[in-house]
């Protein structure tokens, strides 16, 4: 009875967390929609009040430079395939793009607000939008997401003539009959998956290319001729009314003081927004630049074991974009720690003369360790007594294995003998990570057995493990645990003598001069030595890593955007507190003469001062703690006594950071949309104030 009520109440949680989460994601897109459609009605009002072309110009060259930093991300740029000329020439070329694009958009927008009343641009935004998403989600065949909509604003539509009706009012208002087109039009994603057999691509990309050049229009053409309008209205009777009423007087300091917390919350949204993606940006960046370091910018790999990889190393040293190649070969094995643990390691035989041209191995070596590259061959080999083998050196020099040991095995105490043992001269060195030399207590100059599983004596159980015994040339340590636990390095003839493999090669690892550049310095790679070779890139090796570090980061950024979204609704409070304590001057305006469209203004300049304000302290506020937080850092741990990085763990002290420009450039757009859009409700409210029922009991 008991598991059966617990097994009820876990079934109806889920159901309810579920519940929760799909509100919450419908919340979000419906404010989403909110505000940008009304921030979009307040920039077509400021872009009907653009009358100087000095500023329309102004204007446009500070967002043709603003769109130009875009261009400055060497990894976008070539992601798009385009060779990196430089971040001062990559600036230029974006900006003389984006001018033109940016002079084609504005001039196809004032031809539209010139020739086209405001009512029924509305009316055409609309359908178009309302068709986009009907094409783009029935076309996919998503009739859930399709059917949403349709019921939201027939919800809309109904309820607002509902109360036209209560209100004795005969014809249906403007509001109304829009709700009505919409989910008219959104209908028609509810029809395509019923009439459609299978999702169709075309029906579906022409809603997305739709949805895109409206937004292209409205950041290209609506946003520049907007702030123009905006700029334009300094000096005019609606900027000085607003300007006045952000300082209120004496008797009205609470609305002075709710408008100070509006401000102080966009600043802080803006601010934590921006220090937090710049110190994921700066951990991203140092992972980014440890992987790329511990592995080669790309590898070259084979169908089959290569054989010639010599002649394949002499064909990549004579291209330009090469800067160092070094064949390697993976092998499997084992080591037994002092306490008898079995420890999986993973055997890379490398060139060492080579290896130090494609990885940062020798900068990770610990102090002590330093030669440890040189001494990877046996030294009998090296004082002459003996054949060094090295990717030249044929297979009679490895008779023995590469520590003359015989494939009998040896006993359990010369696994990891001291180091005051130093009868193993004859043999291989090997290199090993920091964690599994404490994990089988051994050090530099210690001798350690590597176990194969295959190859050996064969028993009456089948094939025995075969044992080669190797002495620690090094230690490593680099910024990963699971490098410095698995990883092992050795000469590679003793890897090929190891996996009995011969004179062969896994791949070859290349460095390139730019590693943004490696997927293009791959193709031609594969071009030059043609099949069966194929090449694999950075990116290619730890997806899911970078996949999490950029999931994580939308994440963050949805979470605080929260922030400026509880700051916009405190903005419509304010400006509804502000009509209603200035009721009496918007009668007197009205009955002086000014326009519905003049008060809407002045309360519409009032909400996006409130918004630049706030915007432009978060940017200062958050770029000047971004690049200060080493400082913060140490403050906080003086006054704590507590060391909030050990650099034991972490492998660096202080929290790195990276300011991506284009990532300011998205946080306040997103201000300053949801500043725009919330302005729209207030400034209607108080352009419809009537004078004489504002000024009956004054």
């Amino acid at each position: 009875m008991g598991s059966n009520l617990w097994d009820a109440l876990a079934a109806a949680s889920g159901s309810v967390a579920l519940a929760f989460i799909v509100a919450l994601v419908l919340g979000i897109c419906a404010n989403a929609v909110l505000f940008f459609g009304s921030a979009v009605v307040v920039l077509e009002r400021f872009a009907r009040g653009a009358r100087r072309w000095s500023s329309a110009v102004l204007v446009t060259l500070a967002f043709a430079g603003l769109l130009g930093a875009l261009g400055t991300d060497e990894e976008s740029v070539e992601a798009l395939g385009i060779p990196w000329p430089g971040a001062g020439y990559a600036w230029l070329g974006t900006s003389a793009v984006a001018l033109l694009l940016l002079c084609l958009a504005q001039a196809g927008t004032a031809l539209l607000l010139r020739l086209v009343p405001a009512r029924a641009l509305a009316l055409a935004t609309v359908i178009g939008l309302g068709a986009g998403y009907a094409l783009l989600v029935g076309g996919f065949d998503q009739f859930g997401y399709a059917l949403a909509p349709v019921v939201v604003t027939g919800a809309v539509a109904l309820a607002l003539r509902w109360r036209r009706r209560r209100n004795g009012v005969v014809g249906a208002g403007f509001d109304e009959r829009l709700a009505a087109t919409l989910a008219a039009v959104l209908a028609l994603g509810v029809v395509l998956p019923l009439v459609l057999d299978e999702p169709a691509l075309p029906v579906g990309s022409a809603g997305a290319t739709l949805l895109m050049l409206f937004f292209a229009l409205v950041v290209l053409g609506l946003l520049p001729r907007a702030a123009a309008g905006f700029v334009d209205a300094q000096g005019s009777a609606e900027w000085f009314i607003a300007r006045r009423y952000l300082f209120a007087k004496r008797r009205q300091t609470f609305i002075s003081v709710i408008t100070g917390i509006c401000v102080a919350g966009v600043a802080a949204g803006v601010w934590l927004i921006i220090t937090v993606l710049s110190v994921m940006n700066g951990f991203e960046r140092v992972w980014r630049e440890e992987i790329i370091g511990n592995r080669a910018h790309l590898t070259i790999h084979s169908m089959e074991p290569i054989e010639d990889y010599r002649g394949l190393l002499d064909k990549l040293s004579a291209l330009s974009d090469v800067e160092g190649a070094s064949p390697y070969l993976d092998a499997e094995g084992m080591v037994r720690g002092q306490g008898g643990s079995i420890m999986g390691v993973r055997v890379h035989g490398i060139d060492p003369t080579r290896i130090g041209t494609v990885t940062d191995l020798r900068a990770d070596l610990l102090p002590g360790s330093e030669h440890a590259l040189e001494n990877l061959r046996p030294r009998a080999a090296s004082d002459g007594s003996a054949r060094a083998p090295g990717p030249s050196g044929s297979d009679g020099a490895r008779a023995a294995g590469p520590s003359g040991a015989s494939d009998t095995g040896i006993s359990p105490r010369s696994e990891a003998q001291p180091s005051g043992d130093r009868d193993n001269d004859d043999a291989a060195g090997i290199v090993i990570g920091s964690q599994l030399a404490a994990a089988a207590g051994v050090g530099v100059g210690d001798t350690l057995v590597l176990i194969s599983p295959f190859g050996g004596p064969p028993t009456p159980l089948g094939p025995g493990p075969r044992l080669a015994r190797f002495r620690v040339a090094g230690v490593f340590q680099s910024s990963f645990f699971q490098y410095d636990e698995v990883f092992t390095y050795v000469d590679l003839a003793a890897a090929q003598e190891f996996r009995r493999s011969g004179d062969v090669a896994d791949g070859i690892e290349v460095r390139t001069r730019d590693y943004y550049r490696s997927q293009r310095v791959g193709a031609q790679i594969e071009e030059l030595i043609g099949f069966p070779y194929f090449t694999r890139d950075w990116k290619e090796f730890f997806p899911s890593f970078f996949q999490a570090l950029k999931t994580e980061r939308v994440m963050m950024f949805v979470l605080l955007t929260m922030i400026m979204v509880v700051a916009a609704f405190a903005i419509v409070v304010t400006l509804i507190m502000m009509i209603m304590e200035k009721s009496a001057d918007i009668a007197i305006l009205k009955a002086m003469g000014a326009t519905d469209a003049a008060i809407e203004r002045i309360f519409a300049i009032e909400g996006t001062l409130i918004g630049l304000l706030g915007t432009l302290l978060g940017v200062v506020a958050g770029i000047a703690v971004t690049t200060q937080l080493g400082w913060v850092q140490e403050q906080i741990e003086g006054i704590t006594g507590i060391d909030t990085l050990p650099a034991a763990i972490y492998q660096f002290s202080t929290l790195p950071w990276q300011i991506d420009v284009g990532q300011i450039g998205i946080v306040v757009a997103i201000a300053m949309v949801l500043a725009l859009g919330a302005t729209l409700l207030p400034s209607r409210h108080g352009a419809r104030l009537d004078p004489a029922e504002a000024l009956r009991y004054e």
